[in-house]
């Protein structure tokens, strides 16, 4: 015959709960900039990046253009997207506001209802180098998904931007 702790532990195997995983988005910019010598050839470049990351330090969505678009916008409100797949039941949204140079200086997740899951405040550092400087900037939010495990981006993802 069962007893009540037996039951009890019972239920509680068979109702499988389900843990959210925790993310970190990073939305990333930087330039380089440099002065050649006498020969002339002067270098310079910039690079714009975001990305979806588990606590393991894998990329679920690595993209340094979502939909084709850079992932920060410095005109109006920012940019914000929409994207979807295995890792949670409703979309997320994905807002980030840029500075003149394309530097994030804030960030937002949100659910599907617009609800904010967590915010960030864009981070800067330059270096000289000489007769050349580079800066990277990056902002980042920390939030759970509703699922225990999003899969790797394997170049074929769980996730994909829906809308923006």
């Amino acid at each position: 015959m069962f007893s009540l702790r037996t039951a009890l532990l019972c239920l509680m195997a068979a109702s499988g709960s389900v843990y959210a995983e925790h993310l970190k988005v990073v939305w990333s910019a930087g330039d380089f900039s440099s002065i050649s010598g006498p020969a002339g050839g002067n270098t310079n470049g910039h690079y714009s990046g975001f990305a979806i990351i588990n606590d393991a330090g894998e990329a679920i969505y690595d993209q340094g253009f979502p939909d084709d678009h850079s992932p920060c916008y410095n005109t109006g409100d920012g940019r914000e997207f929409t994207i979807e797949g295995d890792c949670w039941s409703t979309p997320r949204k994905f807002k980030c506001k840029a500075d003149f140079a394309g530097h994030p200086e804030t960030c937002e997740v949100k659910d599907g209802d617009g609800n904010s899951l967590g915010t960030g405040e864009g981070q800067e550092d330059t270096t000289f180098i000489g007769i050349s400087i580079g800066q990277d900037a990056s902002c980042v939010v920390e939030f759970d998904s509703d699922s225990d495990g999003c899969p790797v981006d394997d170049g074929n993802g769980p996730l994909h931007v829906t809308s923006g």
